[in-house]
């Protein structure tokens, strides 16, 4: 019994020491806060970033979606995916704003707290109209199971919802 309960125990308590020190660790906004035009694509696979086709973008920036245009300024489109992005769960702006352009969001997973970082850019469109770029990504591990992706989708459709 005895050789039971203390792996368990163990387990238990470091787990919850990894969850704290998730939960602890600093979200630098010096490191998280980039432009989603021009940050360096992660050596790991968890991140998903969707650019405009004709954006000038780093050469070290893959992208994998292009947004589509809206007919509304970049600061209406600023103010409806804020709207969107914040009133999602467990998400709170990490630096910048939707007004001034340019804003980083952070979101954790439900259980053990992980942060995602979604950084986002609202554009004027030179023929009138917005458009966005958006980079989300994992701070921690290899794989997220597609989060980053379905959740700029999500909010993008959100988004989209709003404006029409």
């Amino acid at each position: 019994m005895v050789f039971v309960i203390i792996p368990v125990l163990a387990a238990v308590v470091i787990g919850i020491g990894i969850r704290l020190g998730i939960e602890k660790g600093k979200d630098d906004p010096a490191v998280w806060h980039v432009d989603p035009l021009t940050s360096a694509t992660p050596k790991t696979p968890n991140w998903h970033r969707v650019v405009p086709a004709d954006a000038t973008v780093d050469r070290h920036a893959e992208r994998d979606a292009h947004p589509p245009t809206y007919e509304v300024s970049a600061t209406e489109l600023g103010a409806a995916f804020d709207a969107v992005a914040v009133g999602d769960d467990r998400v709170e702006v990490l630096a910048g704003s939707a007004a001034e352009g340019h804003v980083t969001y952070v979101q954790r997973s439900r259980a053990m707290q992980f942060p995602d970082y979604v950084s986002v850019r609202f554009i004027d469109v030179p023929d009138g109209g917005s458009t966005i770029a958006i980079f989300s990504r994992a701070r921690y591990g290899q794989k997220d199971f597609d989060v980053n992706k379905k959740r700029v989708e999500r909010w993008l459709h959100e988004t989209e919802q709003r404006l029409a």
